[in-house]
């Protein structure tokens, strides 16, 4: 008896793998795809005022000077290559991954992780009014700036991806290399030390002439380094970068009000 054959019309949508969505928005292609949007606006920003600046020169972001520095040492130069660094660091993470073709990249996932870069900044907003007792004007205190707010809309772009780049991408990576690959330390309390080394140094990073060091600002920074290197350690680049830009765009916004 022949088999009866199901039309395409007739036949059921393919089934989404369960943790579909976990899974995909942790692929570094779908972190790129995600976060490509972010780079163009600080970048092509960061053009705009700089070919409006008197001197032809706009402030950058600390940490992606830093990466920018870096690149000098060994002679090589070059303005987009942080922002082509991202690029490259994870079209090569998805050229390792072995399963790489069993998830497609989606646009529509994208939306998915900015809803899910949204609520994850909100623990940040409760945890820096507690900190400031409920008080909205010190919770949302920054480093002075003169800067106009569609800069620092900009600025909070390149933050979301170059400081996490840096102290989460990099650094959480190279010190899983040294530590228990290289020294062969027990992997999860050491794994645990490296989440509170970030969010030390994280912390560190913000202060200068024009940010002075306090108690406030300290705890608040390293409490919001440890949670953006937990997010990582979780969820992967894509929406840790995602949710630390979303958070300082938001407290723009706010302070705006």
């Amino acid at each position: 008896m022949a088999s009866k054959t199901v039309s395409s019309k007739e036949a059921p949508p393919p089934r989404l793998p369960k943790g579909h969505y976990f899974k995909a928005s942790q692929r570094p292609l779908q972190s790129l795809l995600f976060l490509l949007p972010f780079i163009l606006i600080y970048e092509l920003g960061m053009w705009y005022f700089a070919t409006h600046s008197p001197d032809g020169v706009a402030r950058d972001i600390y940490a992606r000077a830093l990466l920018e520095y870096f690149f000098r040492i060994f002679d090589i130069t070059g303005y987009y290559l942080p922002g082509l660094m991202v690029v490259i660091v994870l079209l090569t993470m998805h050229f390792f991954q072995k399963d790489r073709s069993e998830i497609p990249t989606r646009t529509s996932t994208c939306l998915w992780m900015g809803a899910e870069c949204l609520a994850l900044a909100f623990p940040l907003f409760i945890f820096a009014m507690v900190l400031a007792k409920a008080n909205l004007a010190m919770a949302l205190q920054v480093p002075a700036t003169e800067l106009h707010w569609s800069a620092q809309l900009v600025y909070s772009f390149g933050a979301g991806i170059y400081e996490e780049l840096l102290f989460r991408l990099i650094l959480i990576v190279i010190l899983h290399m040294v530590l228990v690959d290289g020294l062969s330390l027990p992997k999860k309390p050491t794994n645990m030390l490296i989440v509170l080394i970030s969010g030390l140094v994280f912390s560190l990073y913000h202060f200068s002439d024009s940010n002075p060091f306090d108690w406030f600002k300290f705890t608040f920074y390293t409490g919001a380094g440890v949670y953006f290197a937990l997010i990582y350690v979780v969820r992967g680049f894509g929406i840790v970068a995602g949710t630390h830009a979303l958070y300082d765009v938001l407290v723009v916004l706010l302070k705006m009000m």
